[in-house]
Protein backbone atom coordinates (compact mmCIF):
# COMPACT_ATOMS: atom_id res chain seq x y z
CA UNK A 1 0.00 0.00 0.00
CA UNK A 2 1.52 3.28 -1.05
CA UNK A 3 1.55 5.99 1.57
CA UNK A 4 0.79 9.54 0.60
CA UNK A 5 1.61 12.90 2.13
CA UNK A 6 -1.16 14.68 4.01
CA UNK A 7 -2.33 17.58 1.82
CA UNK A 8 -0.47 20.74 2.87
CA UNK A 9 -3.61 22.81 3.17
CA UNK A 10 -4.70 20.81 6.22
CA UNK A 11 -1.59 21.94 8.04
CA UNK A 12 -2.29 25.54 7.05
CA UNK A 13 -5.75 25.23 8.57
CA UNK A 14 -4.30 23.96 11.83
CA UNK A 15 -6.09 20.63 11.60
CA UNK A 16 -3.41 18.37 13.06
CA UNK A 17 -5.96 17.36 15.70
CA UNK A 18 -8.07 15.73 13.00
CA UNK A 19 -5.86 12.87 11.87
CA UNK A 20 -3.47 10.96 14.13
CA UNK A 21 0.19 11.24 13.10
CA UNK A 22 1.13 8.56 10.62
CA UNK A 23 -2.45 7.46 10.02
CA UNK A 24 -3.21 9.44 6.86
CA UNK A 25 -3.26 7.27 3.76
CA UNK A 26 -4.40 7.82 0.21
CA UNK A 27 -6.97 5.05 0.36
CA UNK A 28 -7.23 3.71 3.91
CA UNK A 29 -7.02 4.79 7.52
CA UNK A 30 -5.93 3.11 10.71
CA UNK A 31 -8.87 2.78 13.13
CA UNK A 32 -8.85 4.81 16.31
CA UNK A 33 -9.51 2.92 19.57
CA UNK A 34 -13.06 1.70 19.79
CA UNK A 35 -15.56 3.48 21.98
CA UNK A 36 -17.78 1.58 24.44
CA UNK A 37 -20.31 1.31 21.62
CA UNK A 38 -17.72 -0.53 19.54
CA UNK A 39 -17.43 2.09 16.81
CA UNK A 40 -14.02 3.46 15.93
CA UNK A 41 -13.60 6.80 14.18
CA UNK A 42 -12.89 5.05 10.90
CA UNK A 43 -12.94 1.31 11.44
CA UNK A 44 -10.93 0.32 8.38
CA UNK A 45 -7.34 -0.73 8.71
CA UNK A 46 -4.62 -0.72 6.07
CA UNK A 47 -3.41 -4.11 7.21
CA UNK A 48 -6.55 -6.14 7.87
CA UNK A 49 -7.64 -6.76 4.29
CA UNK A 50 -10.68 -4.50 4.53
CA UNK A 51 -11.83 -2.87 1.27
CA UNK A 52 -10.37 0.52 0.51
CA UNK A 53 -12.69 3.30 1.61
CA UNK A 54 -12.12 5.01 -1.73
CA UNK A 55 -14.01 2.27 -3.58
CA UNK A 56 -17.46 1.85 -2.05
CA UNK A 57 -19.64 2.80 0.89
CA UNK A 58 -18.96 0.87 4.07
CA UNK A 59 -21.14 0.59 7.16
CA UNK A 60 -18.34 1.24 9.64
CA UNK A 61 -17.08 4.28 7.75
CA UNK A 62 -20.59 5.71 7.58
CA UNK A 63 -20.97 5.17 11.32
CA UNK A 64 -17.62 6.93 11.77
CA UNK A 65 -18.85 9.98 9.86
CA UNK A 66 -22.06 10.07 11.90
CA UNK A 67 -20.02 9.78 15.08
CA UNK A 68 -17.98 12.87 14.17
CA UNK A 69 -21.15 14.83 13.39
CA UNK A 70 -22.67 13.73 16.68
CA UNK A 71 -19.49 14.93 18.34
CA UNK A 72 -20.34 18.42 17.12
CA UNK A 73 -23.67 18.20 18.94
CA UNK A 74 -21.86 17.28 22.15
CA UNK A 75 -19.12 19.91 21.89
CA UNK A 76 -20.76 22.93 20.18
CA UNK A 77 -23.77 22.81 22.47
CA UNK A 78 -25.39 25.20 24.94
CA UNK A 79 -22.43 24.94 27.28
CA UNK A 80 -20.74 27.53 25.07
CA UNK A 81 -22.17 30.85 23.96
CA UNK A 82 -24.12 30.88 20.69
CA UNK A 83 -21.59 33.19 19.09
CA UNK A 84 -18.90 30.50 19.28
CA UNK A 85 -20.97 27.62 17.97
CA UNK A 86 -20.76 28.41 14.25
CA UNK A 87 -16.98 28.14 14.16
CA UNK A 88 -17.12 25.08 16.38
CA UNK A 89 -19.43 23.34 13.89
CA UNK A 90 -17.15 24.37 11.03
CA UNK A 91 -14.25 22.52 12.64
CA UNK A 92 -16.26 19.32 12.83
CA UNK A 93 -17.22 19.55 9.17
CA UNK A 94 -13.54 19.91 8.34
CA UNK A 95 -12.87 16.88 10.52
CA UNK A 96 -15.31 14.79 8.49
CA UNK A 97 -13.69 15.92 5.24
CA UNK A 98 -10.18 15.25 6.53
CA UNK A 99 -11.09 11.64 7.30
CA UNK A 100 -12.48 10.88 3.84
CA UNK A 101 -10.56 10.04 0.64
CA UNK A 102 -10.42 12.11 -2.52
CA UNK A 103 -12.20 9.49 -4.62
CA UNK A 104 -14.96 6.91 -4.44
CA UNK A 105 -18.44 6.85 -2.98
CA UNK A 106 -17.68 9.25 -0.13
CA UNK A 107 -16.27 12.02 -2.31
CA UNK A 108 -19.63 13.90 -2.60
CA UNK A 109 -19.90 13.93 1.21
CA UNK A 110 -16.35 15.20 1.52
CA UNK A 111 -17.06 17.93 -1.03
CA UNK A 112 -20.29 18.91 0.73
CA UNK A 113 -18.50 19.13 4.09
CA UNK A 114 -15.70 21.29 2.67
CA UNK A 115 -18.18 23.59 0.95
CA UNK A 116 -20.23 23.93 4.14
CA UNK A 117 -17.10 24.65 6.17
CA UNK A 118 -16.12 27.39 3.72
CA UNK A 119 -19.57 28.99 4.00
CA UNK A 120 -19.53 28.81 7.79
CA UNK A 121 -16.08 30.37 7.78
CA UNK A 122 -17.38 33.22 5.62
CA UNK A 123 -20.20 33.83 8.11
CA UNK A 124 -17.80 33.90 11.04
CA UNK A 125 -15.45 36.28 9.24
CA UNK A 126 -18.34 38.58 8.30
CA UNK A 127 -19.51 38.97 11.90
CA UNK A 128 -16.30 38.12 13.78
CA UNK A 129 -15.65 39.70 17.15
CA UNK A 130 -11.89 40.16 16.99
CA UNK A 131 -11.86 41.30 20.62
CA UNK A 132 -13.39 38.10 21.96
CA UNK A 133 -10.86 35.52 23.13
CA UNK A 134 -10.99 32.27 21.15
CA UNK A 135 -12.08 29.15 23.00
CA UNK A 136 -9.91 26.04 23.26
CA UNK A 137 -12.62 23.44 23.72
CA UNK A 138 -12.10 19.80 24.52
CA UNK A 139 -14.14 17.37 22.46
CA UNK A 140 -17.37 16.62 24.26
CA UNK A 141 -16.12 18.84 27.10
CA UNK A 142 -14.33 15.82 28.53
CA UNK A 143 -11.37 16.74 30.76
CA UNK A 144 -8.91 14.38 29.05
CA UNK A 145 -10.19 14.76 25.47
CA UNK A 146 -8.26 16.41 22.66
CA UNK A 147 -8.61 20.14 22.26
CA UNK A 148 -10.06 21.68 19.13
CA UNK A 149 -8.18 24.41 17.29
CA UNK A 150 -9.12 27.91 18.51
CA UNK A 151 -12.85 28.58 18.13
CA UNK A 152 -13.74 32.13 17.07
CA UNK A 153 -16.73 34.20 18.15
CA UNK A 154 -19.08 36.41 16.20
CA UNK A 155 -20.19 39.73 17.66
CA UNK A 156 -22.79 39.31 20.36
CA UNK A 157 -25.28 41.61 18.63
CA UNK A 158 -25.12 39.51 15.46
CA UNK A 159 -25.09 36.06 17.06
CA UNK A 160 -28.68 35.15 16.18
CA UNK A 161 -28.42 36.55 12.65
CA UNK A 162 -25.20 34.63 12.07
CA UNK A 163 -26.70 31.46 13.55
CA UNK A 164 -29.70 31.74 11.21
CA UNK A 165 -27.39 32.05 8.22
CA UNK A 166 -25.39 29.07 9.45
CA UNK A 167 -28.60 27.06 9.82
CA UNK A 168 -29.37 27.72 6.16
CA UNK A 169 -25.94 26.31 5.29
CA UNK A 170 -26.61 23.19 7.34
CA UNK A 171 -30.02 22.66 5.69
CA UNK A 172 -28.49 23.13 2.24
CA UNK A 173 -25.73 20.64 3.07
CA UNK A 174 -28.27 18.08 4.24
CA UNK A 175 -30.19 18.42 0.97
CA UNK A 176 -27.03 18.14 -1.14
CA UNK A 177 -26.04 14.93 0.64
CA UNK A 178 -29.51 13.41 0.22
CA UNK A 179 -29.52 14.22 -3.49
CA UNK A 180 -25.99 12.89 -3.95
CA UNK A 181 -26.98 9.58 -2.39
CA UNK A 182 -29.50 8.72 -5.05
CA UNK A 183 -27.03 7.63 -7.71
CA UNK A 184 -25.77 4.96 -7.46
CA UNK A 185 -28.52 3.52 -5.29
CA UNK A 186 -26.09 1.59 -3.08
CA UNK A 187 -25.17 4.91 -1.49
CA UNK A 188 -28.71 5.96 -0.56
CA UNK A 189 -29.00 4.41 2.90
CA UNK A 190 -25.52 5.56 3.91
CA UNK A 191 -26.04 9.08 2.64
CA UNK A 192 -29.40 9.34 4.37
CA UNK A 193 -27.75 8.41 7.67
CA UNK A 194 -25.15 11.14 7.21
CA UNK A 195 -27.80 13.66 6.14
CA UNK A 196 -29.84 12.91 9.26
CA UNK A 197 -26.78 13.55 11.43
CA UNK A 198 -26.21 16.85 9.61
CA UNK A 199 -29.83 17.84 10.25
CA UNK A 200 -29.31 17.10 13.94
CA UNK A 201 -26.50 19.70 13.94
CA UNK A 202 -29.18 22.38 13.71
CA UNK A 203 -29.69 22.02 17.45
CA UNK A 204 -26.36 23.73 18.18
CA UNK A 205 -27.46 26.82 16.26
CA UNK A 206 -30.55 27.45 18.36
CA UNK A 207 -30.33 30.32 20.82
CA UNK A 208 -31.99 28.41 23.65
Amino acid sequence: MTKSILPPFLFALGLLWLIPAGAARADCYEPEPETPSGIGLLSISCEDGSPQIGTAVNTNVTKGIVKILQGADKTCDARIDLRYRIDCLRLYYLKVAANLPNSGDYLPIKSAMLDAADKLDAIVRKYEDVNAPPLRLREGHKPMAKRLPPVRAVKEGFAEVAAAEAADVVKETELIIIRSGGDPARRTEHYNEVAAAVEDNLVVLRSA
